[in-house]
């Protein structure tokens, strides 16, 4: 059976678009998934050639 998830969306605060999307257990602890968030926000940053302040994530609503 698979996991369950929370499917959580990043996105351009400058254009509105969402540049990448991240799965994570819906049993993560809420001071991991931060760190987990954060994580990911900081790389798609680098490779976009963007500030990290301009990036945001949301939680993809089914």
């Amino acid at each position: 059976m698979e996991d369950e998830k929370k499917q959580y969306h990043f996105v351009n605060s400058q254009t509105g678009y969402v540049i990448a999307y991240l799965s994570i257990p819906v049993d993560t602890y809420p001071e991991a998934l931060t760190v987990m968030l954060e994580k990911r926000r900081k790389e798609l940053a680098v490779q976009h050639g963007i500030y990290v302040e301009t990036i945001y994530w949301e939680e993809k609503k089914l």
